[in-house]
């Protein structure tokens, strides 16, 4: 029942109904859950929707400085993301409201929001509201200034009010580490070691004469037109390396990307996309969050049948607020690449080849070096970088092929079957995904693209080509599988627009990283699909090598970096971990029907597995768990 009326309270949220979302409202809030309420909130605040927001909370039936599910984020600190400047004032001037609001050790404030946003009138709002100053905000209003974008408001305006207003600032923060902060992020670009350029930064830090860095245009350095300098070198222009990217840049932290495919390539490969709650949170974080907010479908429930009897698990209320996003991997990939394209960070497609030359910074000072070619010239460029990061795929043709066979091992699982995978021009039955195990013929899925389009993934042998599945053939198999016994569900059967058979297999390269190359997502490991977890995992790759790399130029420590391999071996041991049991719960076992004492005992214990899923609500809710973090 609650599930009903939150989908159509949501509804009218997205159609900007406010009567009929008042009425709704009204007549069964008591009914929902506090995750619900949170859910509508925030939902409103995205979307600017003042009026939403004012009735939501004037019904007393949830706190202004309530947090986000996943984020902890407070209302306030979401609306100065989301830029919703209405939202914004009406929640400062409440006198309830914690304009103060901090975590992680005061580096993430709602002050600290405004100022990367460069929201200067905000800024100016939270400290006329007794928002309390700390260095941090200093810091962060300096990482501005390296930070290239198209705004009016210089940050060097905002560093000033922050001073006027806190002159002790000045006085209590280390001359020595702010120097030395400036000098890490901006080294990259003082071409042969610009000595006018360096003693600038100097003074500007010593003397806090913050007029001369108007004089002081660090990314027009001249530079060799074939020489590239920079920070990180990206190969590779997939999620995880533009994903990265946009975390270095969000620090200040400059970066090249490169790429072997066009850009219209590249951003009309069609991939599935489940974005895990953890995912849309880190998109959000870069500011690439409109379109996601706009056109991903939300998956609050999960269907899991086994010979015609579905479960539905509410992944939702077992998680108490999160949800998993269907988003196609190539819109996420489309939206991180204009996004670095409107701030003018380099990405540069076609090219021929990229070869690695040098992995590591040597004795006499030469950094990392990556050797390229465009395609269409016959002259080699260079990009010299402090780290390489290889998001070049799963072939990874130059990365992972660059460090030496002795010094990394890939272990590799394959299962005796492929999946076949369709698009298909017709709505799905239904907004919730469906798993589904035929004991005669195996796995079936149905998954989400759009409101218009549905996708499907058949269990199939590893011996079949495309040819041997035809429409029919396709179709009658899909409806044997996915039907239920009492024949209440039907497929909406439809054009097939598209068709892939891919095999299933796991993989996990171990070290991912060689002096200074860093091995991120698909390049490092490919997780069975079952779980819809390849993309999230290397989300979390690309997240924990920019939390190093940073804390490499914020703190001159490499502890982070040194351990970027165990560290990521956590979060991709499990989704393999839960991906695996995934595809054993909800495959035939083997096609070839062959009864053998091993197929008979590994089918023993998938009738167990089986029977523990459906009567064990705990073993559900983990699942729940694990299918959005």
């Amino acid at each position: 029942m609650t599930k009903q009326i939150q989908e159509q309270l949501i509804n009218l949220i997205d159609n900007q109904s406010l009567e009929e979302f008042i009425s709704l409202y009204s007549k069964h809030s008591s009914l929902l859950k506090s995750y619900q309420h949170t859910e509508l909130l925030f939902r409103s605040c995205r979307l600017g929707l003042l009026s939403f927001v004012e009735y939501i909370l004037n019904s007393k039936l949830i706190d202004i400085n309530c947090s986000h599910p996943s984020t902890g984020y407070p209302l306030l600190f979401i609306s100065i993301r989301s830029q919703k400047h209405d939202i914004i004032r009406y929640i400062i001037q409440q006198t309830n409201a914690n304009i103060n609001w901090s975590c992680q050790n005061n580096e993430i404030t709602c002050l600290n929001e405004a100022i990367r946003q460069l929201d200067y009138s905000t800024v100016i709002l939270l400290l006329e509201h007794g928002c309390t100053i700390n260095q941090s905000h200093l810091f962060g209003t300096i990482i501005e200034c390296f930070r290239q974008r198209d705004k009016n408001m210089h940050p060097l305006i905002i560093l000033d009010e922050l001073i006027n207003r806190c002159p002790k600032l000045i006085h209590e923060i280390d001359r020595e580490q702010l120097t030395q902060f400036i000098l890490n992020r901006s080294h990259c670009l003082l071409s042969n070691s610009n000595s006018v350029v360096c003693s600038l930064l100097e003074k500007f830090s010593l003397n806090i004469n913050y007029d001369l860095v108007n004089e002081i245009s660090l990314m027009s350095m001249k530079q060799n037109k074939k020489v590239h300098r920079t920070q990180v070198g990206i190969i590779g222009c997939g999620p995880s390396g533009l994903l990265l990217g946009a975390l270095l840049f969000r620090s200040g932290i400059d970066s090249i990307i490169i790429e072997e495919q066009s850009r219209s390539d590249v951003e009309s490969n069609t991939r599935a996309g489940v974005l895990e709650q953890s995912t849309i949170d880190l998109l959000d974080e870069v500011d690439i969050n409109e379109r996601v907010l706009k056109e991903g479908i939300i998956q609050r429930c999960i269907n899991i049948q086994f010979n015609g009897e579905r479960i539905s698990v509410p992944i939702t209320e077992y998680t108490e607020g999160k949800v998993s996003t269907f988003y196609s991997q190539n819109l996420v990939v489309q939206d991180l690449i204009e996004s670095r394209l409107k701030t003018n960070q380099r990405l540069w497609f076609d090219i021929e080849y990229a070869r690695i030359e040098r992995h590591n910074k040597t004795d006499d000072g030469q950094r990392p070096l990556i050797k390229f070619r465009r395609r269409n010239s016959n002259k080699e460029e260079l990009i010299e970088c402090d780290f390489i990061a290889g998001c070049d795929g799963g072939a990874s043709k130059c990365c992972r092929h660059s460090i030496p066979k002795d010094e990394i091992r890939t272990i590799r699982k394959s299962y005796p079957y492929s999946w076949l995978s369709i698009l298909v021009d017709s709505p799905p039955n239904g907004h919730e995904v469906v798993y589904s195990f035929d004991k005669t013929d195996g796995f079936a899925l149905q998954s989400l693209r759009s409101p218009t389009k549905s996708r499907y993934h058949l269990q199939v042998s590893v011996d079949d080509k495309l040819e041997d599945w035809p429409d029919e053939r396709i179709w009658s198999q899909l409806n044997k599988r996915l039907t239920l016994k009492d024949k209440s569900w039907k497929l909406n059967e439809g054009a097939i627009i598209h068709r892939a058979l891919f095999p299933t297999r796991t993989s996990m390269t171990i070290p991912m990283q060689y002096k200074r190359l860093f091995l991120v997502g698909d390049a490092a490991h490919i997780v069975p699909p079952t779980a819809a977890k390849g993309l999230n995992v290397a989300v979390k790759d690309a997240r924990i090598l920019a939390e190093a790399i940073i804390d490499v130029y914020d703190n001159n420590t490499f502890d982070k970096l040194d351990n970027y391999t165990d560290k990521c071996l956590i979060h991709i041991s499990e989704a393999v971990e839960f991906a695996t049991y995934m595809t054993s719960l909800l495959h035939k076992l083997d096609l070839s029907n062959e009864n053998n004492e091993i197929n008979e005992f590994d089918e023993i214990l998938q009738q167990a597995r089986q029977h523990q899923f459906q009567h064990s609500s705990a073993l559900r809710r983990h699942i729940a768990q694990m299918f959005v973090s």
